[in-house]
């Protein structure tokens, strides 16, 4: 395999998808195959999909219908929907092809805590073929790797703390899966009653992170409500204010308990913010010493991009099988590794 230059797949070319593809080709590595569900982007050259001014020479297959069994590649960047069940026909078609899968879906960072038996089918495959598995991107850094950072200094832990504020008021879209601007009754309906698109996600974020310190975790609870504000709040995704006691957004708490003791907490909002307000991940560690580190981030396509471009290496050279990002090491840049353009 190669290592200094990496042939790509990409498997799902919307935003994400698009970025890698920009990112990759200005540092010098091959988009070998292309993948999307059937529609208008099947046959387009994946070079102009993904806005460079150039044809790359590979066209985008229809994902049902292509031949997987001649691709030769690396890895493949997955980038599609969330949920490991939805996408197991994709780590299906990839893994037994021999090639290492990356993949942005966020159950895949810890795939053995969401589903048993389906993690095992992907292990088993990724094991077969000798390649690997691994769930990637924002979350690497910001959520993951500071947790693990902020308890380094520590000689006893007694619990985790992790606090972060997205603003996901600036799309209409986006803003829907933390239910801005829904009626309580639509809210209580799809996002609490329901897990919704994004109930019991965040939920893996303490829970990898204690289990990646190396605690043994034995139950993880996560509530759900709705962030109401006292004053009116603009939401520019759907152009209007939230008023006072409407639901802005989405309050996902989560409690962790380890048989040795050792508890974790969440506080998640996904939300509409006011002027002022930026993003941020916070780790608090309770402990011997006590610790604190504070991630401001950019948010959104190109910080989960650049972090999947700067796990490729690692992950090519990971033993075969799941691979979770906390057993990879730290993140590190590739700024060195060809330029951007």
């Amino acid at each position: 395999m190669s290592t200094t230059s990496p042939r790509i797949v990409i498997y799902g070319t919307g935003r994400y998808g698009n970025d890698v593809t920009r990112m990759a080709t200005a540092k010098g590595w091959q988009v070998v195959a292309a993948y999307n569900r059937a529609g208008p982007k099947v046959g387009q050259d994946i070079g102009r999909l993904a806005g460079l001014e150039e044809d790359l020479g590979i066209l985008v297959q229809d994902c049902d219908l292509a031949d997987y069994s001649t691709l030769d590649a690396d890895i493949a960047i997955v980038a599609t929907s969330d949920r490991l069940a939805d996408n197991m026909d994709i780590f299906e078609r990839l893994l037994p092809a021999g090639v290492n899968v990356l993949s942005h879906n966020t159950e895949s960072y810890l795939p053995w805590a969401v589903d048993h038996e389906l993690a095992s089918r992907i292990h088993e495959m990724a094991t077969n073929a000798g390649v690997t598995f691994t769930g990637g991107g924002i979350w690497d850094m910001s959520r993951i790797w500071s947790g693990i950072l902020a308890a380094a200094p520590c000689i006893d832990i007694e619990s985790l703390h992790h606090t972060s504020r997205t603003n996901l008021g600036k799309s209409k879209t986006v803003g829907e899966l933390a239910g801005i601007g829904f009626s309580h009754k639509r809210f209580q309906a799809e996002l609490l009653d329901e897990r919704g698109p994004i109930g019991e996600l965040y939920k893996l974020i303490p829970w990898h992170v204690t289990q990646a310190l190396g605690y043994e975790v034995t139950n993880v609870v996560e509530r759900r409500e709705p962030v109401l504000f006292d004053t009116p709040v603009f939401a520019s995704g759907i152009g209007r204010d939230i008023p006072p006691g409407e639901p802005a957004g989405l309050r996902v708490l989560v409690d962790v308990s380890t048989a040795e003791g050792m508890t974790a907490h969440a506080h998640i909002e996904l939300r509409c913010c006011a002027e002022g307000e930026d993003d941020f991940m916070r780790w608090r560690v309770d402990g011997d010493p006590s610790s604190t580190v504070h991630v401001d981030r950019q948010v959104g396509p190109p910080g989960s991009a650049t972090s999947l471009i700067n796990r490729v290496h690692d992950v090519i050279a990971a033993p075969s099988g799941i691979c979770e990002v906390h057993k990879l090491g730290p993140p590190k840049h590739s700024a060195k590794l060809g330029s951007m353009r």
